[in-house]
């Protein structure tokens, strides 16, 4: 009879060590509410890799080429394979390594950018590497979360709903909308379990900043626990995108031409002298069909007038609705000799500028006026 007791414990202590080699790296053994275990995390950091023996069937089938839109509760976003890919960037792109465990074995990057509308996480696998899923976390650094033993809890990741992949997948791009980020500058946390074709074993990646000492401290319910820097996580701000300015050109319908899509204006100095203080008006026009102004739009306009007998006083005022980027300005005696310059940059957009240039020693000042504007908000 105790041999019968003892064999049965054998088979039992046998089928508890297979039902734990074979969990998915995931999976998480909850004892109380109080207590959750990683067991292959804690023995490991990851870094070893581990096997898994799910039936690959049960995943969700590789997408396709098609855009798709998936929802979790509140969260929205939207996955596109590299094809869908065409992301015009405001300000700069943030690339950070995919690291696995202490060694910090790089086995991809996450290639994070925005525009005006969305905030965009480009995963790329390298090597024999392919993505089987992934988690992201996107906030404040202080309200990352834990489970009780400090390994960061994918459960409650905030961004954690993204599908399961057939065999894997070497890129994908996740479109996230910036208004479900009410934060201007937030840290991210981006996870991605890493199947390797070579030792055909599954492996913790995080994305993190490897230049930094990140040190985190989880607070539990009877003790603090040191967890060093288990944790991956990068910081990002939202990136300025700055309208794209178009070229304005000077046009005076009555003392102006055009060839070769160059608009120039000629004014006699006797013409602006007697306009006084008044001066004269150049329109600034947007849109031309190379010489045809027919569906052109006036923005604004170049004020000409002379404050003395050698000096003539420029200013650029923009209509309502629109702001400069910049100017350029140049001029001379004849239409052949228009050598001289002056263009000015804002750093900041502005909506009129001034200056003065020495008049020309002929009898006419000959122009190509140009600026750069865009819409106001």
């Amino acid at each position: 009879m105790k041999t019968n007791y003892a064999l049965g414990y054998w088979f039992i202590a046998l089928f508890l060590i297979f039902s734990s080699c074979s969990k998915d790296e995931n999976e998480v053994v909850v004892e109380s509410e109080k207590t959750a275990i990683e067991p292959d995390f804690i023995k490991n950091d990851g870094s070893e890799g581990i096997e898994d023996e799910l039936q690959l069937d049960e995943e969700e089938p590789i997408l396709t080429t098609d855009t798709n839109s998936k929802s979790y509760r509140h969260c929205n976003y939207t996955l596109l394979t590299p094809s869908d890919v065409d992301i015009e960037a405001c300000g700069d792109t943030t690339t950070m390594p995919l690291l696995v465990g202490s060694r910090k074995l790089e086995v991809g990057s996450v290639t994070v950018s925005n525009d005006g509308e969305n905030l965009y996480l480009n995963f790329e696998a390298n090597d024999r590497n392919l993505m089987k899923k992934v988690y992201l976390y996107i906030g404040a650094k202080e309200n990352i979360p834990f489970y009780s033993n400090g390994f960061p809890n994918l459960r409650k990741f905030n961004y954690k709903a993204f599908p399961y992949y057939y065999g894997g997948m070497k890129k994908a791009t996740y479109v996230i909308p910036l208004s479900s980020i009410d934060l201007d500058c937030f840290e991210i946390v981006a996870y991605s379990k890493v199947y390797n074709k070579d030792s055909r074993c599954y492996y913790t990646s995080f994305a993190y900043d490897k230049t930094l000492d990140q040190q985190y401290s989880y607070y539990g319910w009877w003790s603090c626990v040191y967890y060093g820097d288990w944790v991956r996580s990068f910081g990002y701000c939202k990136q300025e995108c700055k309208v794209e300015c178009i070229q304005a050109y000077g046009f005076h319908a009555a003392c102006g031409f055009c060839e070769n899509n160059v608009f120039t204006t000629f004014l006699a100095h006797t013409f602006i002298n007697s306009k006084g203080d008044e001066g004269v008006d150049i329109e600034l026009l947007i849109n031309p069909d190379g010489c045809d102004i027919t569906n052109s739009s006036d923005v604004g306009h170049i004020n000409i007038s002379s404050i003395s007998d050698t000096k003539l006083k420029i200013e650029y005022q923009l209509s309502t609705g629109y702001e400069m980027c910049g100017l350029s300005f140049n001029y001379g005696t004849s239409k052949t000799s228009i050598t001289s310059e002056y263009s000015k940059q804002f750093d900041a957009s502005t909506t009129a500028h001034s200056f003065e240039i020495d008049k020309p020693l002929s009898a006419n000042i000959y122009m190509i006026s140009k600026a750069e504007v865009t819409p106001s908000n």
